[in-house]
């Protein structure tokens, strides 16, 4: 359907508006508002809708009614921003790394590929990613990277600003806070140099748990990443910000931490209390090439017109595609009356569509990739040494997960003395974070002393314990001393 454009509505409600309010003997005149009454129609076509616009801006009664009419069409067209509104930046970050997390780096990239073409200069967009990805030796494209099983090479041409050991938390905030001294020396050195005119997106893609946003080295809380953006709205650093996460259990980042006052709006993966799914994991890669939520607002961008389609209906279309979990809007709802471009750049291209679609079969709980992509190997071994092979890497696997359970479950019976309650603390339920002045301390201290969580993904399904033990009142400190009694191990690093 068509709709009025902003610029097309404006100039008849101006009309509309000047003239309403006065009496009828004081409506300002038609040579006032440069109007020259048009000859006789006749059978000329243009004349006819001349004189139907001049009778009706004309006659107050007609003149309300054409307002009330015009009204919902102007609504539909979605909010567009003023030219005069300032500029767009992006900040997308892949927390992973490790060729069973292709997917992060990959909608990573993807994303990159969009803010690009939609015309957000590579100057404003920066990118963290460990990028072990492209080059690694498992790769059957070297230096190519994909997000679809027919799309193109999303690698190319992706600026590589913050790579390996600097792709941390503490750096990541630092960029987006626009500090260029806590970047000195690291990467490309680029922030966010945004004022109070501008508009920022944040994409994060990796593995989570309650609370938190997994990097290789290192763990985001959600309390501290709320507290960077409340510090930049503070400093007028942004006129709105809007942040899309791909985690499992990323509707935890934002839970009761986004008030609308910040002008922050997002959305998350999955509900605070599940997993995200991977997707497109049916390929020669041995790998899922995306993550669903991922997969589907990109997909969806390149589908419609940034110019009119707007963010609502984005989430409308990626939550009805979304399978595996609960895609949910946080903070400033009425940001999402916005269209696309707002935050995406205003440049159309071409729709892009895909033949292949995704099905439930094509995609897999996140935590559950590395075993099913090993198990399909077994599958497809041919070779009797292949088969043993992969047989005692799935064994290894499941042992090591095991392993994380068993410790977790003795950090817990350590400070609870209770075999029962411990038992009930040890399944997920959606408990909302209140205590962070323990939990945060605990979930760090686990990470360095038992399990790297970004590394050892696998325990991040059981750091919900963690959170258990805190909201029951257990002090932190004892959580930790019973942590490094129980962890007399080297950290691990492999437990996914």
């Amino acid at each position: 359907m068509n709709v009025l454009s902003k610029e097309s509505f404006l100039p008849f409600f101006f009309i509309c508006h000047v003239n309403f309010h006065k009496a009828p003997d004081t409506i300002t005149s038609e040579a006032t508002l440069g109007i020259k009454r048009p000859q006789s129609p006749r059978n000329n076509h243009s004349a006819r809708l001349t004189l139907l616009v001049y009778r009706t801006f004309n006659n107050p009664t007609m003149k309300l009614a054409a307002l009330w009419a015009l009204l919902p069409l102007a609504a539909a067209a979605g909010v567009v921003p003023p030219e005069n509104e300032g500029v767009n930046w992006a900040v997308l970050v892949a927390g992973s790394s490790g060729w069973f997390n292709y997917r992060h780096q990959s909608d990573i990239c993807h994303a990159y590929q969009i803010m690009h073409d939609r015309g957000i200069p590579d100057e404003r967009i920066i990118v963290m990613m460990y990028d072990d990805i492209a080059r690694s030796l498992q790769n059957p494209y070297p230096g190519e990277i994909f997000n679809h099983p027919e799309g193109k090479d999303v690698y190319a041409g992706v600026p590589k600003d913050y790579t390996g050991s600097e792709v941390t938390p503490e750096l990541f905030l630092a960029v987006l806070q626009g500090n260029e001294q806590a970047v000195q020396g690291m990467g490309t050195g680029k922030v966010v140099k945004s004022g109070p005119n501008d508009r920022i997106f944040v994409n994060l893609d990796d593995h989570g748990a309650p609370g938190l946003f997994a990097f290789p080295y290192g763990e985001l809380m959600a309390d501290d990443f709320a507290a960077a953006v409340t510090s930049m709205h503070e400093a007028q650093k942004y006129k709105e910000i809007m942040i899309y996460i791909e985690a499992c259990e990323s509707g935890s980042m934002f839970e009761d931490l986004y008030p609308p006052s910040l002008k922050a709006y997002g959305l998350s993966a999955s509900s605070p209390s599940e997993s995200s799914w991977a997707t497109y994991c049916d390929n020669p890669y041995g790998v899922c090439l995306g993550d669903e939520f991922s997969v589907n607002w990109m997909e969806d961008t390149e589908a419609n017109d940034p110019n009119t389609e707007t963010l609502k209906t984005q989430f409308e279309n990626t939550e009805r595609l979304t399978l595996g979990s609960q895609v949910m809007q946080w903070g400033d709802l009425s940001i999402d009356a916005q269209v696309v471009a707002t935050f995406f750049g205003p440049t159309s291209s071409a729709p892009k569509t895909y033949s292949t679609k995704r099905t439930q079969e094509s995609s897999i709980p996140v935590q559950d990739v590395p075993l099913v992509m090993l198990e399909r190997k077994l599958k497809s071994a041919t070779s009797e040494l292949d088969k043993k092979t992969k047989a005692k890497e799935i064994a290894a696997l499941k042992e090591r997960r095991e392993f994380v359970h068993k410790t977790m479950k003795n950090i817990a019976l350590s400070v609870t003395g209770d075999e029962k309650l411990t038992e009930e603390m040890m399944v997920k339920k959606n408990t909302k974070i209140t205590n962070w002045s323990c939990y945060n301390p605990v979930v760090h201290a686990f990470s360095e002393n038992c399990f790297n969580l970004g590394q050892s993904t696998y325990a991040l399904t059981t750091v919900h314990t963690l959170l258990h033990l805190c909201e029951a009142g257990y002090s932190s400190s004892d959580i930790i001393n019973s942590m490094k009694s129980v962890c007399y191990f080297p950290t691990i690093e492999n437990a996914f």
